[in-house]
């Protein structure tokens, strides 16, 4: 049964493995490529060090076993941003320009609704890297919902809620037995179903074309050169569905997300997420596993998800 445990595993250890060789371009990863978990590169961080993007989606899982607002996600942020909470080794080392900036905002006291920044230069994966906890609420079309407005706290841009719909979409495929291909199809079709019941056509030209390389059914034989492993939302999902679809084990998936260079650890953890819940918790290699910082934390927050009918197991 595939569920909520190998997800978060699957997620966590990918961003370990990329949190040190983030920012390091496609051509050094060429040249020195990853094949373990190691440490102190990037942020001089031990091995098995998380980063924003496990301390983010810890929050949202939280949030969502707590029945918490959407004003009390915000301030879950708030406390990691300004307490170090739920950090992997009590401190905060990484965060977002744009997710910086909309929390500051929160802290001047703009609405949660409105804190987050709109324009497309701003629509980076930083709503996308927390997004994983909201495929596994039983009701998803709420859980959906919920998500588009919790994704405002920090990135309001329309293309990150879209971005954030596929994913949870092609997790929650995965999880009910579908084989990769068939998920990418329903993550597809439920945008475009949302489009056709929405607006007219003409309204969603521009999100079309940005989804263009996703809705392809040769997506997955592009050549590398055509991935772009950046931190602008449609780029990062763009190469963690090319990992996933490239590979047939969770340990090639994640390094595959790694070696191309750029986003490194926000990429792999994404990778991971779907890695992991379709080869399962066992497929995670046990070294990566036992060398994740604060496991006690993560585990506890399994065991709260595991107690509450929200979700599904």
């Amino acid at each position: 049964m595939k569920n909520l445990k190998d997800a978060i595993w699957g997620f966590i250890v990918g961003d370990a493995l990329g949190v040190p060789y983030e920012f390091s371009t496609r051509n050094m990863m060429k040249e020195n490529p990853a094949v373990d978990m190691v440490g102190y590169g990037t942020y001089n961080q031990p091995p098995g060090t998380w980063s924003d993007d496990t301390s983010m989606m810890l929050c949202v899982l939280e949030n969502i076993i707590n029945k918490g607002t959407t004003k009390d996600l915000a301030n879950l942020f708030i406390k990691w941003y300004k307490e170090d909470y739920m950090t992997p080794h009590g401190e905060l080392f990484d965060i977002g320009i744009t997710t910086s900036s909309a929390l500051n905002n929160l802290i001047k006291g703009v609405k949660p609704s409105q804190s987050g920044l709109n324009d497309e230069l701003s629509a980076g994966n930083g709503s996308l890297m927390r997004c994983l906890p909201y495929a596994f609420v039983e009701d998803i079309a709420k859980s959906i919902f919920n998500m588009a407005m919790e994704n405002r706290i920090t990135h309001r841009h329309y293309l990150c809620s879209l971005c954030c719909i596929y994913y949870v979409k092609m997790l929650r495929s995965l999880m009910d037995g579908n084989d990769k291909q068939e998920s990418i199809k329903i993550a597809a079709g439920y945008l475009r179903k949302g489009w056709r019941l929405t607006d007219s056509e003409d309204d969603h030209i521009e999100a079309r074309s940005k989804f263009a390389k996703l809705f392809s059914q040769d997506f997955y034989q592009l050549h590398e050169s055509e991935i772009h492993s950046t931190g602008y939302v449609i780029s990062t999902l763009e190469a963690v569905v090319w990992c996933f679809l490239n590979s047939d084990n969770y340990k090639d998936a994640v390094l595959k997300a790694v070696n191309l260079g750029g986003d490194t650890d926000t990429i792999a953890a994404l990778t991971g997420g779907l890695a992991g819940l379709y080869y399962g918790y066992n497929d995670i290699p046990k070294n990566w596993k036992s060398k994740i910082a604060n496991p006690t934390l993560i585990n506890n927050l399994l065991e709260k998800s595991n107690t509450k009918s929200k979700f599904i197991f």
